[in-house]
């Protein structure tokens, strides 16, 4: 499974073939900010639902700027 984002370029999403984790190549300024995260199934996971989770607060108006995280953030530790 490849994802990527076709206009930038920026994030690839790929299973290896053994499907016992997701690589995640994230693309920098320089060739020396390229970076690769592994994640096993839990992990990709758990950020899958951080990501939707953010992103649906992106659309509630009635939500206030944080400072970090705190009441009602989730945090990835």
């Amino acid at each position: 499974m490849d994802i990527m984002d076709e206009s930038a370029g920026e994030i690839l999403v790929v299973r290896d073939p053994f499907r016992s984790s997701v690589a995640v190549h994230i693309r920098g300024l320089s060739p020396d900010d390229y970076r690769i995260v592994q994640l096993s199934r839990q992990e990709a996971r758990r950020l899958a639902a951080l990501l939707l989770y953010q992103a649906e607060r992106l659309g509630d108006l009635r939500v206030r700027p944080s400072e970090g995280p705190g009441e009602g953030e989730l945090n990835c530790a």
